[in-house]
């Protein structure tokens, strides 16, 4: 998924760069969406669902990010994501996946309705890094490694997506904890993070709280700075 995160976003940046009315943003999405749908239906019908699904969910994770002046469209999006991925078949998931990026882009063609009272935003907890984590890891020198927590146990098949902070066009890198929880990336560059972590489809809870699945309301940010990090993230 990783390499479909970095040829989205490579969609993206073709696209006129965003102004900053919210129209316009989402008039150059549904450009974006509407490549992406293309590109996805081109592997699916040449016998690459699997393909066409994670160009799909891609595609789907960066327009969420695009989005933050529709909360409820990226919580359609969350909801949409999570429920493809309970499909068995592949061939299913990218078809509801190919439904979800229509709806999207039906609702991006709509007025943004006007705001109701002002939401108390609270701010993403900085997780600090252990000198030395609880449990054995690969010593890396870039990127990072850990492991995830859930109530005090070791977390297996958890999909952990780092999502950059700063970046007009943000960029989206992807891996997923195996054996005793611990996961890695070895080719995060430097910079802030936001932290998405949901329930991959062999993950033993079958779904974590809910705001960890979004850039909007995940309390996980960690901070890379080249020189290999190691982060636990202990889920409650």
């Amino acid at each position: 998924m990783r390499n479909m995160a970095v040829l989205l976003v490579g969609l993206a940046v073709s696209i006129p760069a965003l102004a900053a009315d919210d129209r316009a943003i989402d008039k150059n999405l549904d450009l974006i969406l509407r490549d992406v749908h293309d590109r996805g239906a081109t592997l699916h019908n040449g016998g690459d669902p699997a393909g066409c699904y994670r160009m799909y969910q891609g595609g789907l994770l960066v327009a969420r990010q695009m989005i933050g002046h529709r909360p409820e469209l990226q919580k359609t999006i969350t909801t949409g994501l999570q429920t493809a991925e309970r499909e068995v078949a592949v061939a299913n998931r990218a078809i509801a996946l190919h439904q979800l990026i229509e709806k999207v882009r039906g609702e991006l063609a709509k007025p943004v309705k006007v705001a109701g009272p002002e939401q108390i935003n609270i701010p993403p907890r900085e997780i600090k890094p252990e000198p030395k984590p609880t449990a054995k890891v690969v010593e890396i020198n870039d990127g990072i490694i850990g492991r995830v927590i859930w109530q005090g146990q070791p977390l297996e098949e958890v999909e952990v997506s780092f999502v950059t902070l700063g970046l007009r066009v943000p960029r989206i890198y992807d891996t997923k904890s195996g054996k005793q929880g611990v996961y890695s990336h070895q080719s995060l560059p430097p910079g802030t993070y936001l932290v998405i972590l949901t329930s991959g489809p062999a993950c033993p809870v079958k779904k974590l709280p809910e705001r960890y699945s979004t850039t909007g309301t995940t309390p996980l940010r960690v901070e890379i700075k080249g020189h290999g990090e190691k982060f636990d993230f202990i889920l409650q």
